[in-house]
């Protein structure tokens, strides 16, 4: 819904009170305190973003600054303008920007008050079914299907601890779709980590199961379908790290995703791929050499350039070869650091803290964390993602107040 004219007028009217206020508390505080002014760290400067005053965000770039300083309402900020852009212009409960929206944003509670649109526009999408918005193909509207669940069921954890009707409603009709074999239609788009195998949705499933309040992953239908996902990744073992962190992280809310040996690898690959600089970077997740299905001529030969495993890695993919650089960024950093949290390695661990160390320093001006597309987008919106993912690995090592606990 726009916003009429009288109230756009009213904002305007706010917006000037507001700006003066602040210039004369520059002219009182002398000219000499006005270098040293942070207009941004004024929060009543800021008016709570709306589906209706939510500014266009800036262009998702490598090249935006860094911010000067870390700063958890900026964060809340870049992701409320996110989705609330992405849900009022393209209708669409896109996989980088609304599902991880609903599953990080109720971390940020204490530092700003989350904007409920969001989840009621996904509520909105299950409850009318509008998952095709409006012309999907079949595997993109099971896509939608399972990332709303997933996205639902991390928030009602986070946010109430109890598993909403949408909610419910949404991950029994998960299991409707699901194959004899035991997985999913899934987008294959070229465009990893997320629209690239059909491994990354069945385990998404599994993480929505266990993730999902009052005990839904031992409900009758929960029990057969994950039964069928134990079967389906036996038969599709990890080609990538990514899927191995996906694994990683599954397994810490549903048993036997992984066998112990698998898991105790698994964990040394994700943390020996970590960076000189405490990041990680999605080109070392995503590489996929191991791939029976992608062994191509263009693929050895990209891995064969000068460069490769020092400056770049590659991604081959169904239609084309893709090189990406090594540089660190907000996604790989994001999860890696969560996922090895959730596997139980303590806040205290130098690699944690050398990654909190990342993210704190590598907040761009914005708010957000950069993370360059990987495959053919190159509109970078993988960004939304990883900016979610950021904060939640600094809320699971600590840096965030935890919103169930009162303000003292």
């Amino acid at each position: 819904m726009k916003p009429c004219l009288e109230s756009t007028a009213n904002r305007r009217v706010v917006k000037i009170l507001r700006w003066f206020c602040v210039l004369l508390l520059v002219v009182l505080g002398g000219f000499a305190g006005a270098a040293a002014l942070d207009l941004n760290s004024i929060a009543w400067a800021e008016e709570p973003l709306t589906a209706g005053t939510v500014p266009e965000p800036a262009e998702l770039s490598a090249t935006e600054p860094l911010s000067g300083e870390f700063s958890l309402e900026r964060a809340a900020r870049a992701l409320d303008t996110a989705a609330l852009h992405w849900q009022e212009t393209r209708k669409c409960a896109a996989c980088h920007t609304v599902p991880p929206y609903l599953m990080a944003r109720p971390y940020l509670a204490t530092v700003s008050p989350e904007p409920l649109e969001v989840r009621r526009f996904v509520e909105t999408i299950v409850e009318q079914r509008l998952e095709a918005e409006p012309a999907l193909p079949k595997d993109g509207v099971t896509a939608v299907i399972i990332q709303t669940a997933t996205a639902l069921a991390f928030h009602d954890r986070a946010h109430s601890g109890k598993l909403h009707a949408a909610t419910r409603q949404q991950l029994d009709r998960m299991w409707t779709l699901q194959r004899p074999d035991g997985g999913w239609e899934w987008p294959f788009r070229d465009t990893p980590p997320v629209k690239s195998d059909e491994h990354y949705g069945a385990v998404l499933v599994a993480l929505a199961t266990g993730a999902a309040p009052e005990n839904y992953a031992d409900t009758p239908q929960a029990r057969a379908g994950l039964a069928g996902i134990r079967k389906f990744l036996a038969a599709h073992p990890p080609h990538s790290l990514h899927q191995k962190a996906m694994l990683l992280w599954g397994s810490s809310l549903i048993p036997d995703l992984l066998s112990a040996n698998d898991k105790s690898q698994a964990l040394q690959d994700l943390a020996a791929a970590q960076r000189p600089d405490g990041g990680w970077s999605l080109a070392s997740l995503t590489e996929n050499p191991g791939d029976p299905d992608r062994q191509t001529g263009d693929g050895r030969q990209a891995r064969s350039a000068e460069g490769h495993g020092r400056e770049f890695l590659v991604y081959v993919g169904r239609d084309k070869t893709y090189k990406s650089s090594l540089e660190s960024d907000g996604y790989a950093t994001g999860l890696s650091l969560y996922v090895l949290r959730q596997t139980g390695v303590p806040r205290d661990d130098g690699r944690i803290r050398r990654g909190v160390t990342w993210l704190k320093t590598h907040q761009r001006s914005s708010g957000r964390w950069f993370t360059p597309s990987q495959g053919w987008h190159s509109q970078h919106y993988i960004s939304n993602c990883g900016t979610a993912y950021a904060i939640l690995a600094l809320h699971a090592c600590g840096e965030i107040p935890d919103p169930t606990q009162a303000k003292d």
